[in-house]
């Protein structure tokens, strides 16, 4: 298992898990596990997305941040997602 942690621009926090190319595409793709705040689960990204809007953080971080109030964090995540497609939107 990869030790490489990162933050989404909204919030979430992941695990690297591998590079890994599309089937559909053939384009590289990251692989990487959804750890907090909400159920953790394994998800696949353009890479260039991927670097674009995630951010790398050590294990303390992540630690730290699931010794915290879920539905807060939650709550937080939300809010940053419905503003960034807010603006997109608009």
């Amino acid at each position: 298992m990869s030790n490489s942690y990162f933050r989404h621009t909204d919030g979430g926090l992941y695990r690297f898990v591998a590079h890994a190319r599309s089937a559909d595409t053939t384009g590289d793709v990251v692989v990487y596990e959804h750890l907090w705040p909400f159920t953790q689960g394994l998800w696949v990204r353009d890479r260039q997305e991927f670097e674009s809007r995630f951010s790398p953080i050590d294990a303390a971080e992540v630690e730290n941040a699931m010794q915290g109030d879920r539905l807060a964090a939650q709550a937080a995540v939300d809010t940053a997602k419905a503003t960034r497609r807010a603006k997109k939107a608009g």
